[in-house]
């Protein structure tokens, strides 16, 4: 704590070392309710998208 104001400077310091490795939290976990979401999304909008485009191809 190099000032008055109770925080660490460490801006621009090389000499900084990461945490220990028992300190980094081990329990991150892959967001899978995310990933399940956003893949259905996909999987919705394309199916639409693909089958107004060949029901578009059909009525030309």
């Amino acid at each position: 704590m190099d000032d008055d104001t109770g925080h660490d400077d460490t801006r621009g310091r090389t000499d900084a070392a990461p945490p220990p490795a028992d300190v980094v939290a081990d329990d991150e976990q892959r967001p899978i309710g995310a990933l399940v979401v956003t893949g259905f999304l996909t999987v919705t909008i394309l199916v639409f998208w693909f089958g107004m485009f060949a029901l578009n191809l059909s009525r030309s």
